[in-house]
């Protein structure tokens, strides 16, 4: 029999497939993942910053050991390994390193290193600014994990070992060394590895076993010739084998022939033969653009790639499968792009690279190079379905959790191998899930099929087990491993599981207490709200689903559970059963709910308010609690406490509690109905009673108003009720201390009175303003601005009030009243002013007055109209002593008269004076001088 034994110690697992040793991702700008999860978990303690080359390495149990971008090995505390610095590869290597534990060698693993074969390098000068000046090509260092306490440390005299992958003898190629490219997997032997590489037309197969590298490689020149001529640039690119070992995959970025020329590359398809390493049968699935990741489905039924758009390819990709099931000449043809879920457009980001993980997905690497974006992993999450059935996530893994991390275009890559489908020995349907989560009460058999002549080797955590039969009955957690042995030549099959034993969660057996008052208080019938008991049944602050059953074998077989938890309707069962789930393990244990009837009952209550809240429109908050006293009212039991709800069915199922209601409808009736429930300090319902609130209107009435009081006199005062309101039903009382209905009041001032209803209690405050009005009294003198173009007159009072205020001209008995006391444009002569009161308190009060102004012409022509031309509004008894001079236009004096006199008649010395413009100088008695000019017409 072929004994795995190295092998196994390095693929037992706790992930899928198995396999541990690809558990743990570090990857681009300090990012990374953990496969113990579902879905993976992002990592945010890594220390490499590398746009292209890494690899990590776990050991069985998915426990990390060691990562690095080709320079630098960071243990598992993330600080650079003892003697781990100066790695020869480089982090702009598209596969700058690869780990390959060394077979029957327990703890000891090589680290396979790929510098990036940079033209500037070519000319081997150190002061050349890439890099440290040389292309330093293939090469390995040696790990022993025992070292530094465990830690591991690269072993003194073992690293930067070169391989040579190049015809020595060619001066260009040994420039170069080597190309980006490497992978690994197991032989067929099941007991060493081939790490593989490429450079220019030949691949590099390079042995490993108990022993060591074997520095021959097997080589197979093979296909097409990538010209060395147009490195670094031809250089790129992933390689990959399939799982099984049997074909190879490679991604050439370019096949140009210029120096750090672009493109156009291929895709290619080979047959890998795992017991001879040699590569053959050379297919071409693409030609054209920059393709540059790579990988295979786990069964190695698909081929995936992604390429990057154009010949350069940096800055937008998107990823295609080829299907390997098909005839050979038919593979090619069945390339199909693939689309992503939400733009349904995959090329928003560079090519990157594709790995296939411990869950059987295959992710891609994303990296936007013009917004330096690369929050997430690309998921391919069925990769062996054919590409029309494909889910492609482009948001399928958030890695940047923190904002401080990116995914670049590189990620790890495994010995493909880690990958390959194992038995399924769980028997869950899901040959890729080895994980296995058990409940502590129940016992497991794991077992795979009996085959015939076949020998079964069980272990536990590596640990041999005394157990040769096809199947293993367990009780604890630990790593499962069976190897069968068909005894035919071929390697044993593996089967895995990674078993936990999880505790039960804790199910408490508890009751409730409602009150029964749903239907008939005495038929034992109610609503119960059961979510009310998740606290008493299991701890809340986990995570935790409590479902509730009628009957045992309901609440064992998880349904049909009862839907209604909240108000739920008990029968003649007074029993429930409960089931109480970890949402986390699936596993659930089984608790009793008694259900009990409450028949204590407190006591009614009625709340009555008026609608005092400053808006009478018939609604009301009201205050429930201030009902807690008429509730307990005569009950002894200090333990009890109220609360409040809308309905009844609310206050049995204890929802929608509240402290405050507004009644819906106006004055409805005048009244509404809410149900307080009195609990126990258990919270158990002792009983549920009816709150009547009240709602009465204020009286209605006119809250103010304003009333007149003539001087001498008295008036009646009121309490403002409306029109159609018995007074009888209220009482009142004033702020005169008087009681009746209306009072009589002499004074002016302010009253109130309050007006209560007898029946509701309810009051409203009116308020009465008295205001006194007395007769005009004229304040002398009249204010007359006369002798202008626009004569006014003021009437002053010697008090203020509400008074009208008018003028009758030139003894003429028409008059129009006005508020204003001021009058413009007041015509000259002799008027009489009015002043009455509005409210009609008083006589009117008149006044003569005179008004001095200037006749603008007079015609004396002997029709008896204006015939001589005066001064107006002066009289022998008004300013009687003013005097008058008339003038012709040149100054000369021609008329003087006294302002009582008869005026002037247009002669001069006896002779009628011709038509034309006269000017007048007139001294007033009052010491006012006025000037002007009129017409003398003819």
């Amino acid at each position: 029999m072929k004994h795995l034994a190295s092998i196994l110690l390095l693929f037992t697992s706790l992930s899928l497939l198995g396999q541990g040793e690809a558990n743990n991702w570090y990857f681009g700008q300090n990012a990374g993942l953990n496969f113990s999860t579902t879905p993976p978990t992002a990592l945010t303690n890594g220390q490499l910053n590398t746009l292209e080359g890494c690899t990590t390495i776990s050991d069985a149990n998915g426990a990390l050991l060691f990562y690095t971008d080709g320079s630098v090995i960071y243990t598992r505390n993330h600080t650079p390994m003892q003697n781990g610095t100066g790695l020869l590869g480089d982090s702009s290597s598209t596969s700058s390193a690869l780990i390959v534990p060394q077979p029957n060698t327990p703890n000891i693993y090589i680290v396979f290193t790929v510098d990036e074969p940079h033209h500037l390098n070519a000319d081997n000068d150190v002061n050349t600014i890439d890099g440290d000046g040389v292309n330093n090509g293939f090469a390995y260092s040696v790990v022993d994990m025992t070292l530094d306490n465990g830690n591991g440390g690269v072993i003194s005299g073992q690293k930067n070992i070169s391989l040579i992958t190049y015809d020595t003898s060619d001066t260009l190629e040994s420039l170069y060394k080597c190309s980006e490219k490497i992978t690994a997997v197991k032989s067929d032997d099941c007991n060493s590895f081939w790490v593989i590489t490429h450079f220019i037309d030949t691949f590099y197969a390079f042995a490993i076993d108990q022993t060591g590298i074997n520095i021959t490689p097997v080589t197979s020149k093979v296909g097409v010739t990538v010209p060395v001529s147009g490195y670094r640039r031809n250089a790129l690119g992933y390689m990959k084998t399939s799982p099984e070992g049997d074909k190879l995959g490679v991604a050439h970025l370019g096949l140009a022939t210029q120096t750090a020329g672009d493109g156009p590359g291929k895709v290619l398809l080979y047959d890998f033969n795992n017991s001879t390493g040699i590569v053959s049968n050379e297919l071409e699935l693409y030609n054209g653009d920059a393709p540059y990741g790579i990988e295979f489905s786990q069964s190695g039924q698909r081929l995936y790639t992604t390429i990057g758009i154009g010949d350069a390819g940096i800055d937008f990709g998107f990823v295609m499968q080829f299907d390997l099931s098909l005839p050979v000449n038919q593979i090619a043809a069945s390339g199909t792009r693939l689309l992503n879920e939400i733009s349904q457009d995959s090329s928003d980001f560079s090519a990157g690279a594709l790995q296939l993980g411990p869950d059987g997905k295959i992710y891609r690497a994303l990296y936007n190079f013009t917004n330096d974006q690369g929050n997430y992993l690309g998921v391919i999450e069925n990769p062996e379905e054919v590409a029309s059935n494909i889910i492609y996530k482009e948001q399928g893994v958030l890695v940047n959790t923190d904002g401080l991390r990116s995914s670049q275009v590189g990620l790890p890559p495994f010995i493909q191998s880690i990958f390959s489908q194992t038995v399924d020995i769980i028997n869950n349907g899901d040959p890729t899930n080895t994980n296995l989560i058990l409940c502590d009460v129940n016992t497991y058999r794991l077992e795979y099929q009996d085959i015939m002549g076949a020998t079964y080797s069980w272990f536990k955590d590596n640990v041999p087990i005394a157990n040769t039969s096809f199947f293993l009955d367990i009780i604890d957690s630990a790593n499962y491993r069976v190897e069968i042995d068909l005894n035919d030549g071929s390697c044993p099959l593996i089967g895995v599981a990674n078993v936990t034993f999880v505790p039960l969660p804790v199910a408490n057996d508890s009751s409730i207490t409602q009150c029964d008052t749903y239907v008939d208080p005495d038929d034992g019938i109610t609503l119960f709200n059961l979510t009310e008991l998740t606290d008493q049944i299991t701890d809340s602050s986990t995570d935790r689903t409590v479902l509730f059953f009628s009957d045992m074998m309901s609440a064992q077989n998880g349904f049909p559970e009862i839907t209604n938890p909240e108000a739920y309707e008990n029968t003649s069962v007074q029993q429930l059963f409960t089931r109480v789930i970890d949402n986390i393990t699936g596993c659930y244990d089984i608790a009793t709910v008694d259900l009990l009837i409450s028949n204590n009952t407190a006591n009614d209550a009625i709340l009555e308010l008026c609608d005092d809240d400053g808006i009478e429109d018939g609604l009301r908050e009201f205050d429930l609690t201030v009902a807690d006293s008429q509730v307990l009212l005569g009950i002894t039991d200090p333990n009890l406490s109220v609360m409040y709800y809308a309905t009844n069915i609310d206050a049995l199922n204890k929802v929608n509690a509240i402290s405050t209601f507004t009644n819906t409808t106006p004055y409805t009736q005048n009244q509404e109905i809410v149900y307080a429930r009195v609990e126990d300090n258990q919270n158990r319902c002792y009983g549920i009673n009816t709150v009547e609130l009240l709602l009465s209107p204020l009286p209605d009435i006119e809250e103010t108003e304003e009333i007149i009081l003539c001087q001498d006199e008295t008036i009646e005062i009121n309490s403002g009720l409306q029109s159609g309101i018995s007074s009888n039903t209220f009482n009142y009382l004033w702020s005169t201390g008087e009681t009746t209905e209306q009072i009589t009041v002499t004074e002016e001032g302010t009253y109130t009175v309050t007006v209560i209803n007898k029946n509701t209690l309810c009051t409203k405050e009116r308020t009465v303003t008295v205001i006194l009005s007395k007769p005009a009294v004229i304040q002398q003198p009249i204010v007359i601005q006369d002798a202008t173009s626009n004569n006014t007159v003021t009437i002053n009072l010697v008090e203020p009030g509400d008074y009208d205020f008018a003028i009758a001209f030139n003894d003429s008995n028409i008059r129009t009243y006005q508020d204003s006391p001021v009058f413009n444009n007041v015509p000259s002569g002799f008027h009489t002013v009015y002043v009455r009161n509005k409210n009609g308190c008083g006589e009117e009060v008149t006044q003569e007055i005179s008004v001095v102004g200037f006749p603008a012409f007079f015609t004396p022509n002997g029709d008896s109209f204006n015939q001589t031309w005066n001064v107006d509004g002066i009289s022998a008894q008004v300013i009687g002593n003013s005097r008058i001079f008339i003038f012709d236009r040149h100054g000369k004096l021609i008329k003087q008269l006294m302002a009582n006199g008869n005026g002037w008649d247009g002669t001069y010395s006896g002779q009628p004076m011709p038509s034309n413009e006269y000017w007048f100088r007139v001294e007033l008695e009052d010491g006012r001088i006025a000037k002007g000019s009129f017409s003398l017409i003819r």
